[in-house]
């Protein structure tokens, strides 16, 4: 894995789990499996991400998927949440535009940026039951970014192995 996209996923794994938050910087991550499209990556023993890239060329990533377990969140409903997931996009988007996430042909969501770091722009958002039923099922997400207020890009990740990596975290 290239030196920054490690460094980028350390850095976000410290909001997987309050434990890791309050620790010293995580251990580079350890290869677990890959499923399809999509890589599995531990830090630690129990510490686990699944991650895909979306790449322009091989030297450079546009996107950054990755999703987690937590452990112990609730939503304000004090339901649990399944699984989180943290997107990474370049820098230079339009942030008002929100980020939108749509599998197949269904509608899409749209996620509001959160903040923006040297590597890019994150989104970081709940999955919502139906969003991981049909990412389950689907062929194809597509991150939907905004250049511009008139521009849209539709990035697209394989859900090839999403079920089996997921079940594997």
């Amino acid at each position: 894995m290239r030196p920054a996209i490690v460094a980028l996923l350390g850095a976000l794994l410290p909001f997987a789990t309050p434990a890791m938050a309050q620790s010293t910087p995580p251990p580079e991550p350890t290869l677990k499996a890959t499923h399809g499209q999509w890589e599995v990556r531990c830090f630690g023993q129990d510490d686990c991400i699944m991650t895909q890239l979306h790449q322009r060329t091989a030297e450079t990533a546009d996107a950054v998927f990755t999703i987690f377990k937590p452990k112990g969140l609730r939503d304000n409903s004090g339901n649990p949440i399944i699984a989180l997931a943290e997107i990474v996009v370049p820098l230079g988007v339009f942030l008002p535009g929100a980020l939108g996430l749509q599998v197949d042909q269904n509608e899409p969501k749209a996620v509001p940026f959160e903040r923006c770091i040297p590597d890019g722009c994150v989104v970081r958002a709940p999955i919502a039951a139906t969003m991981l039923e049909q990412m389950k099922s689907g062929g194809t997400a597509y991150l939907i970014v905004s250049p511009s207020p008139d521009e849209r890009v539709r990035l697209p990740i394989s859900l090839s192995g999403f079920t089996a990596a997921l079940n594997n975290l």
